[in-house]
């Protein structure tokens, strides 16, 4: 692949609290990775005969990580109950189930890869429909659009409509067979998870078994945990002999440094520790979790802890695709629940932006891979339009833009150098 030369605003988190940007930057890509970034001024000379995309007008972030997310539920966006448990049985269920028709989950998974990638998605973690062969269906798509997806079939055998359940011992036999066909595929953009939905539909021996199969073929994790208030008290009854939610995934084995726990609303301390211990992530996902009723993640008490944390946009009780959105949102509730519970603070704009890029892909563990552009990374990136009306001179003003208008102006979406969506 020829090295390019792209000429833009480019903006990037180098930790958690810091930011860098050049107003005139330059970002050099050569064989699908980054060779250098910085000013054009300071790059140009030493890339000189290196062909200049001039990308002036627009900002360049790197590629946007979506930690959690339903492809089946796509079409259930705007489909609103009273709670988590009501709004599942009543709404998810029965529209999963429609899944087992292969025509149904490859013209959703399209919408959905397509509407990613729109969004300046360049790295999901999905839940896929809870049949083999539709799940095969959703990891070919992926593979036809070119994002870097971590997806698994969604495990369940208990309290579910039976159209959905299945046998432990099937559920675990399909699951090897696409880690077997999948896991690592179309050139490492592809990576298998199991994906036991949550206690309330899994059984003690599913559990084990998966937590044993994560430890056998060293694939990634993911599931949901402390919601709902209505969820935690079910979950409670269910498993009377654990002394809270952590502790059911943590005795099957299924909390790993590849495990991404979805929500996590509701942790004690002693959750939090565990999580932290054994190197788990949270996928934090602010708009489904005030759609659905379910309350605000004390995000900001979180952050002080050494834990991994990206951002969700929990399609469906999600109502967006773009992470950015979520990362606003991220924002706002933080400050409602400031000014009407009187604690925690708000994110900073830069925490927020590292949530959605950096963050993530350090979350679902491609933090040396992916996430800024330090030399070596994939060149993933995305393409904002700067208004005509707005300056951005500063690394303050460009995260205003990036955070706040950026969803609404992407133009391209590049992975590994290449660009797999552009604006019509």
């Amino acid at each position: 692949m020829r090295a390019a030369l792209y000429r833009c605003a480019i903006l990037h988190s180098r930790n958690r609290q810091m930011v860098e940007f050049f107003s005139d930057g330059g970002l050099v890509v050569e064989g699908g990775r980054v060779r250098a970034c910085g000013d054009y001024a300071h790059i140009e000379p030493l890339f000189h005969g290196v062909p200049v995309v001039d990308w002036r007008g627009s900002l360049l972030i790197p590629g946007l990580v979506d930690t959690h997310a339903h492809l089946p539920q796509l079409p259930a966006i705007g489909a609103e109950r009273a709670d988590l448990l009501e709004w599942l049985q009543q709404e998810i269920f029965p529209l999963e189930a429609r899944f087992r028709d292969i025509a149904v989950a490859e013209r959703i998974a399209e919408a959905f890869f397509r509407r990613a990638l729109a969004s300046g998605t360049t790295l999901v973690a999905v839940y896929a429909p809870s049949y083999e062969e539709a799940t095969d269906a959703c990891f070919r798509v992926a593979t036809q659009y070119g994002i870097r997806a971590v997806m698994g079939m969604t495990l369940m055998d208990s309290n579910a409509p039976a159209e959905l359940l299945a046998e432990p011992s099937d559920l675990i036999a399909a699951s090897k067979r696409l880690i077997n066909r999948w896991h690592g595929t179309n050139a490492g953009r592809l990576y298998y998870a199991l994906t036991p939905r949550f206690a309330g539909s899994c059984s003690r021996e599913l559990l084990k078994e998966c937590g044993q199969l994560a430890a056998e073929c060293s694939v990634h994790v993911q599931t949901h945990l402390a919601e709902s208030p209505g969820e935690l008290v079910w979950i409670a009854s269910l498993f009377p002999e654990h002394p809270n939610y952590t502790s059911i995934y943590d005795r099957a084995g299924l909390l790993t440094e590849r495990t991404i726990l979805a929500h996590c609303i509701y942790l004690e301390r002693t959750e939090l520790a565990r999580i932290q211990e054994q190197g788990s992530a949270i996928a934090h996902c602010p708009a489904s979790n005030v759609y659905l009723r379910s309350g605000i993640m004390p995000l900001s008490d979180y952050m002080e802890l050494p834990i991994r944390i990206g951002l969700g946009t929990d399609i469906g009780a999600g109502f967006h695709a773009s992470i950015l959105d979520e990362a606003r949102t991220a924002r706002e509730v933080a400050k409602v629940r400031q000014m009407f519970h009187h604690s925690g603070s708000v994110p900073s704009l830069a925490e927020a932006f590292y949530l959605a890029t950096l963050g993530g892909a350090e979350a679902l563990g491609f933090g040396d891979l992916l996430g800024d552009f330090s030399e070596g990374k994939e060149a993933d990136f995305v393409r904002i339009a700067i208004e005509p009306y707005r300056s951005l001179n500063t690394a303050q003003q460009a995260l205003e833009y990036a955070l706040y208008a950026g969803s609404h102006n992407v133009i391209a979406t590049v992975i590994a150098g290449v660009e797999v969506w552009q604006s019509s």
